[in-house]
């Protein structure tokens, strides 16, 4: 759509909108402000994570637990920090979801074990959920060494503290129901006899599920050395050969990896830096977290100046805070990204959503080093929200924006008023041009804001004094053909005697036809002033006549008759009800509107046609229709066929026509309240003219 079509009231109201570019602009300088908050806190962060990053450095004595190397092997297991022990229930509902702290062991079958470390004071927590097809327990715990008893098995292999080559210590786990269980290892007593001791400080739980099975078990770290290993004896029959799948040697049960786990000197170290609102995280160069000193707050507080459109500019401008990334979808791990930039030794700043607390985190992260800055034995991350400088950001985002929404609400205000009221000033002189001319003909000169001193005013006094000028000249026109009649009159008489006084005298042969044609023209000027004349005295009689009560159906069968007889070679029907049709009116002028109609649909067909006059009686009016078989009307002229000196006869004839004969049908039932309209037959074979007259007019 291109401008010429929007009304002025739609042009002042897309102006208008041009004022919101000063709340535009308010957004745009508040997100410059931000960025550059965001950015000076993420350097800030980065700074503080730098220097204690530097005070941990080559320090594994107070990173992990076990102190030989940072660097996580294939057979390693991470552990998650637990802020509470898990019941010993079989359920996995009260464990931390972390995802990659998961280690998969996969057996034939299908089969496979997921084992979940974790860490709470002095012990270490295994969850292990087993798929397997056919659970198996043994048959008692008394025959835990006969071969054809055994059932399903979890062996676990360790070696003490302190490290040295000595052999690791081998227990296995296996029930034979569900409930608590024990560790148990296999010693060898005097001549021989190995037996089944029970291992009281490793208990545990064993709960069959739709899957297979799962086993929680703590184990004390105090009990562990350098290494750690486990492995799983799955059996479909009790006392078959096992399909052993796991972390150990399945030949001699020997460990190969390790519990990673957080020294517990660390989160006391890390506490000595907690400051409001930050949390500090050490992390394995894995990005599993180690320890941390948490001050972040549970909830973001905006404090008690944050109102409603506060709120509502923080929603509109929620792309400008928009993260680079969720994070922290599991606890226990530092956001992947950033831990994998901060072990390849790249120092790593971002702004991060939470999954869990829903909440922004400005987030800098570094590397550990070892002693001789060569490798990357841990992850520092100092995070805090971003409350502080969306409170910033907020207080004078809504300073400015308040002043200039009051600014642009004002200005739209004011421009929807005055288009409002220039619409409807354009809306009157619309209603005044349309309404100027009425059906009769006549026009209004009158205008609205012909007093006002602007350009509207100036456009109303301008079609003020053009219909005062056209109104004239339709005056003028109106008499003309009165006065025509009465001037030209006296002259064509004179011609019309001369031209008998002519035929009277000798002339030669050759100059009668000359007469002839002179006599011809005489007589059609005599039937334009005929013409003329009538539609003088009917704009006269309508002025004059009288209305009486009439049997309008007796009009029309009378009429009809008169017509049989004027014209021989048309045929009439009447369709006329069988009761009188009474109504008030002038006769005399409704039998020249029925001449009038008659007339021109004995123009308009052919020798033998049919013509039919109907009327339509109703309660409060009768129709009258005039039915015609012949050529149909034009589109354009339905709409102006009964307009004064109008006519669409396209053939020529002898007969003078200038379209008063139907402007007098009009002119006749308008004076009888009633209107005339045509159309077109239903099968295009001719018209049908209407005149509905009310009865008690």
């Amino acid at each position: 759509m291109d401008g010429s079509q929007l009304s002025i009231r739609t042009k002042l109201l897309l102006l208008g909108l041009a004022t919101l570019a000063l709340p535009w602009a308010g957004c745009q300088y508040a997100t410059g402000m931000e960025s550059s908050l965001r950015a000076a806190e993420q350097q800030s962060l980065l700074a503080v994570a730098r220097a204690i990053a530097t005070s941990l450095q080559g320090r594994t004595d107070l990173l992990y637990d076990n102190r030989d190397t940072a660097a996580a092997g294939t057979d390693d297991f991470e552990t998650v920090p637990l802020t509470a022990e898990p019941a010993f229930d079989g359920l996995i509902d009260d464990w931390p979801s972390v995802k990659h702290a998961w280690r998969q062991f996969t057996g034939p079958n299908g089969d496979a074990m997921r084992v979940l470390c974790g860490v709470r004071d002095r012990y270490l927590l295994l969850l292990l959920d087993v798929t397997d097809s056919k659970l198996v327990f043994d048959t008692s715990d008394a025959a835990a060494l006969d071969s054809a008893s055994l059932g399903d098995r979890i062996w676990l292999s360790f070696s003490a503290p302190g490290g040295g080559e000595s052999e690791d210590a081998q227990y296995f786990v296996s029930t034979w129901s569900p409930g608590p269980v024990r560790a148990r290892h296999i010693t060898t007593q005097e001549f021989g006899r190995k037996v089944a001791l029970d291992e009281q400080r490793i208990n545990g739980f064993w709960l069959p599920t739709p899957r297979g099975y799962r086993i929680e078990l703590r184990i004390p770290l105090a009990m562990i050395g350098d290494r750690f290993g486990l492995l799983l004896d799955d059996r479909d029959k009790r006392g078959a050969a096992p399909r052993s799948f796991g972390s150990l040697s399945s030949d001699d049960l020997r460990a190969h990896g390790r519990i990673i786990a957080a020294a517990p000197a660390l989160s006391s170290y890390l506490a000595q830096f907690r400051q409001s609102g930050v949390r500090i995280v050490a992390a394995t160069p894995a990005g599993m977290v180690l320890g941390e000193a948490n001050s972040l707050p549970v909830g973001v507080d905006m404090g008690p100046v944050q109102s409603l459109l506060s709120r509502l500019y923080r929603r509109f401008l929620a792309r400008s805070e928009e993260p680079q990334r969720i994070t922290e979808g599991e606890r226990g791990r530092l956001d992947t990204v950033q831990a994998r930039e901060a072990a390849a030794g790249r120092a790593d700043t971002a702004l991060l959503a939470t999954t869990d607390e829903r909440r922004l985190v400005v987030a800098a992260a570094t590397g550990i080093y070892s002693s001789d800055k060569r490798s990357v034995i841990g992850v520092l991350q100092v995070a805090q929200t971003a409350d502080r400088w969306l409170v910033l950001r907020d207080q004078a985002l809504t300073k400015l924006l308040n002043l200039t929404l009051l600014v642009t609400a004002t200005a739209m205000l004011c421009i929807f008023a005055f288009s409002a009221w220039l619409a409807l000033r354009l809306s009157r002189l619309k209603r005044a041009s349309e309404s100027a001319l009425s059906r009769e003909g006549q026009l209004t000169t009158e205008f609205p804001d012909r007093d006002a001193r602007d350009e509207l005013g100036d456009v109303a006094r301008s079609f003020s004094q053009l219909l005062d000028r056209l109104n004239e000249y339709t005056g003028y026109l109106r008499t003309l053909a009165g006065k025509l009649s009465h001037e030209i009159r006296t002259p064509l008489t004179i011609v019309r005697s001369s031209l008998e006084n002519l035929e009277n005298e000798s002339v030669p042969e050759s100059a009668r036809v000359y007469v002839g044609r002179a006599r011809q023209g005489s007589e059609r000027l005599h039937g334009i002033l005929l013409a003329m004349g009538a539609a003088t005295r009917v704009e006269e009689a309508i002025g004059t006549a009288e209305r009486v009560r009439f049997d309008l159906r007796e009009l029309l069968d009378s009429a009809v008759q008169s017509y049989r007889g004027a014209f021989p070679q048309r045929q009439f029907s009447a369709e006329l009800p069988g009761a009188p049709c009474e109504m008030r009116g002038a006769p005399e002028l409704l039998m020249q509107l029925l001449d009038k109609l008659i007339d021109n649909a004995v123009d308009f067909t052919t020798s033998g046609a049919v013509i039919t006059l109907r009327l339509l009686p109703g309660f409060d009016d009768a129709v009258i229709e005039v039915e015609n078989p012949g050529p149909p009307l034009p589109v354009e002229a339905e709409a102006r066929l009964f307009e004064s000196l109008w006519q669409s006869r396209k053939d020529g004839d002898e007969k003078p026509h200038f379209g008063l004969g139907l402007y007098i049908v009009r002119l006749i039932a308008e004076f009888h309240g009633g209107n005339a309209s045509a159309a077109n037959l239903e099968n295009g074979g001719g018209v049908r003219f209407r005149v509905r007259l009310p009865v008690n007019f």
